[in-house]
């Protein structure tokens, strides 16, 4: 890997951070991994597919599953985001998130408030991927609830294909923790009320 490619900025134009996290820790992320986008999830060998119900509109899961609010953090290991383009616009939006035990450059291809979010992993820490897609579905319940299902789709290079069912059971379970985590921190805002 020539360190052009290493010290690559997310897009054409963006030179400087528009916000840094306030934590010091950030894994290097060693690993370019290809554009995809949510044709993906027909297509890849693997495919996580998680969701969650909430007592919540639509609009304020979404808002708060992306905005990785919440002290502490409502996933484990969150430690904060690194925005490449304006903080919280969301369509275009590329940023960093950084976790305890890695991290990933996400850019956004399309964002409908409330109901989807389509995004792919451009670069990582980790090496199990080549392409990665991440779509993000809320809809309203009939008991006025909201259904956030999260699928992330990812074709991974064949050296690590005998890893994945291991590396996949502990990302389902870090993402179910998360969705739960969740559940909780819009509990208690709803409680703070």
């Amino acid at each position: 890997m020539s360190a052009s490619r290493f010290l690559e900025f997310p897009a054409q134009g963006f030179a400087t951070m528009s916000k840094r996290a306030r934590t010091r820790l950030r894994w290097p992320m060693l690993f370019a991994m290809d554009r995809a986008d949510e044709s993906l999830l027909d297509t890849a060998k693997h495919l996580l597919d998680v969701s969650h119900d909430y007592e919540a509109e639509p609009e304020r899961v979404q808002r708060t599953f992306l905005g990785f609010v919440g002290e502490p953090p409502w996933s484990p290991g969150f430690m904060g985001v690194d925005w490449w383009t304006p903080e919280g616009e969301l369509d275009g939006a590329v940023m960093d998130e950084l976790y305890a035990f890695m991290s990933m450059r996400v850019e956004v291809i399309s964002h409908i408030p409330g109901e989807r979010t389509v995004a792919f992993v451009s670069r990582w820490s980790m090496p199990f991927a080549k392409r990665m897609a991440q779509v993000i579905d809320t809809r309203r319940l009939p008991d006025g609830g909201t259904r956030l299902r999260y699928r992330v789709a990812y074709d991974t290079p064949a050296l690590f294909t005998p890893m994945i069912p291991l590396v996949e059971g502990v990302f389902r379970r870090w993402f179910a923790m998360s969705l739960d985590g969740l559940e909780r921190y819009l509990s208690r805002e709803d409680r703070a009320r």
